[in-house]
């Protein structure tokens, strides 16, 4: 039986709009920052990648506990409250902080709430949602909380306008901002009405149709795992691009991070629609082949005006696209009574991935600062000249980038030997052809 044949007609209630409101506009008021916060404190690379690490790793690593409660003890808005109020608390100490260490303690402590909110939620929306509209309402989701992460940087802007000295303090409001709307945001789901997953109705399949699911959301999650490995080798190296290399100013790097959300804010419904067609794989192995042309040329273009434009013609639409696509395909997966556990499978997977790649880019980077004489071979790769004190840091960066493209380009032929189980009425020509090369071929 299909999911269409027994869909309820059923709409997300207004809770939920504003509860994902709240949340992204709290994010992005703040931590797009938290790295630039870091360096301003006098962070190293080490430093930075291990916070960057654990913000990847404990979110997810915890979801497997976290998962289980929610889908088998009481009700799912409960734990994401108690996780908001948690968050909050975390955010608002993160604006005393003096030093990169007592970052890492509060950056423990926002995480272990966020591993109790991440499965929930995605368990939580996937319980108002309509199958064949999942690509449309994630969309809606994530076009409501783009605009209200727009308006969170526009904040983000005038703070460090009014703050023109570039310091650390210029961001410690920004946190204190964001504290409140996450406790203000898990209050919100105070008034969302329980409805029990063991009561929507599920697909029924047969135990050769439930192996073929369990085996394709197995191959999604190393597909997955392997890319964003290597995608999160660059992750704690843009903070000390943008700011040891490239020089720029507090105000450039908040207007960095609200084009790229513009652009993402901009794509969704695009996507949203997209994915209701064709289905989230195509759409994913799309967004896949355009991140991994990015590091390429970031490593061989190291210009404010070239990674602003990425942000706009690049990063934008991939990033909308992922942002829909990883949460729909799990959606598509997954039993109804098992949505949170699902969630928490994936992401802790994914999670341990990234956690050892952002640590591994970051060390490796600063390894590689000390050792530079070792690599003087890369000097007639480069056309450009850099002062003297940033030689030795961009060369770190530049080997990292190349690295991260070459492992983003060989992760993405996994995705292209899936097959998903569910049918979607339409289909991308350029994706079904690749798709179709022998050497792509299940066997």
């Amino acid at each position: 039986m299909n999911s269409e044949d027994i869909e309820e007609d059923v709409n997300p209630p207004a809770e939920l709009y504003a509860y994902h409101a709240t949340s992204s506009f709290s994010h992005d008021t703040a931590m797009p920052y938290l790295s630039y916060f870091a360096v301003r404190l006098g962070a190293t690379f080490e430093q930075i990648a291990l916070m960057q690490s654990l913000m990847n790793l404990l979110p997810m690593s915890l979801q497997h506990f976290w998962g289980w409660i929610s889908d088998k003890k009481m009700v799912r808005t409960y734990w994401i409250i108690g996780g908001s109020v948690l968050a909050a608390l975390a955010l608002f100490l993160l604006s005393k902080v003096e030093n990169p260490n007592e970052m890492i303690f509060l950056v423990i402590l926002y995480s272990v709430a966020h591993s109790i909110i991440i499965p929930t939620w995605s368990a939580l929306q996937g319980d108002w949602m309509n199958p064949s509209r999942r690509g449309s309402t994630l969309s809606r989701f994530h076009v409501i909380g783009g605009l209200m992460g727009l308006i969170g940087s526009f904040i983000a802007i005038y703070v460090v306008h009014i703050n023109p000295e570039d310091s650390p303090d210029s961001f410690r409001p920004l946190f204190v901002i964001a504290a409140f709307a996450t406790f203000l945001g898990g209050m919100i789901l105070i008034r969302v009405p329980y409805r029990d997953p063991t009561k929507i109705p599920d697909q029924i399949l047969t135990d050769q149709a439930k192996k073929e699911y369990s085996d394709t959301f197995k191959s999604y999650v190393r597909a997955q795992s392997f890319y964003t490995l290597n995608m999160s080798l660059i992750w704690p190296l843009f903070a000390i691009i943008l700011i040891k290399v490239l020089e720029v100013d507090n105000m450039v790097l908040v207007a960095f991070s609200v084009i790229g959300a513009v652009s993402e804010m901009a794509f969704q419904p695009i996507m949203g629609r997209l994915v209701d067609r064709v289905g989230p794989l195509p759409v994913l192995i799309m967004s896949r082949i355009g991140f991994a042309i990015l590091p390429f040329i970031y490593a061989f273009f190291p210009d404010i005006k070239v990674m602003i434009a990425l942000q706009i013609v690049l990063l934008g639409p991939c990033f909308s696209a992922f942002l829909i696509t990883s949460n729909a395909i799990v959606l598509d997966l997954a039993p109804n009574k098992e949505r949170a556990a699902y969630f928490s499978y994936y992401n802790t997977r994914v999670g341990i991935t990234t956690f050892i790649g952002a640590l591994a880019g970051g060390y490796l980077a600063g390894h590689i600062e000390d050792f530079t004489g070792a690599i003087f071979v890369i000097d007639s790769l480069m056309s450009f000249s850099l002062i003297d004190n940033s030689d030795y840091t961009w060369r770190a960066i530049f080997i990292i980038f190349l690295i991260s493209g070459i492992g983003r380009s060989i992760g993405t032929i996994p995705f292209l030997r899936l097959k998903m189980p569910r049918k979607y009425p339409g289909s991308i020509n350029f994706i079904d052809r690749l798709m179709e090369f022998r050497m792509f071929k299940r066997r």
